[in-house]
């Protein structure tokens, strides 16, 4: 049975999809079988599915491995000597966590302002916002 993903889960199948190689073919089952395998995390493809950052970085990836973007196929129409085809596949990966981070933080922006918008219509003022999260008292 399929446990539910922590924050850290998530945060492990996105780093697998930017490190995915653009000549391996993608599937979520093939993600499930690397889950497994990479992270010893028994899960299924609902399950990550349900997970919009990874259903996000799925797409985006799929997209790059299917070669339908432009970058793509500039990529694999790319004849270099060994060496430098891995350092250009690294920077490639890199690229992509960073552009996958950037969408991230972009939803995450657009939300806060969703929530600061509403927090402000229904009187919620900017000192309650900020006021610390409550601290377990160990007693």
């Amino acid at each position: 049975m399929a446990k539910h993903l922590t924050d850290k889960d998530v945060s492990n199948v996105c780093e697998l999809l930017d490190d995915w190689s653009t000549g391996a073919k993608l599937t979520w089952d093939r993600l499930v079988e690397a889950v497994a395998h990479d992270y010893k995390l028994t899960t299924t493809r609902p399950t990550l599915q349900k997970q919009a950052r990874i259903k996000n970085a799925f797409k985006e990836v799929k997209a790059i491995v299917s070669g339908n973007t432009p970058k793509a196929a500039v990529a694999h129409n790319r004849h270099l000597p060994s060496s430098l085809k891995t350092a250009a596949d690294h920077l490639e990966k890199r690229e992509r966590t960073i552009a996958r981070l950037e969408a991230e933080n972009n939803r995450f922006l657009e939300l806060f302002h969703m929530w600061l918008y509403n927090a402000n219509q229904h009187g919620v003022t900017f000192e309650q916002l900020n006021e610390p999260l409550p601290t377990k008292d160990l007693k």
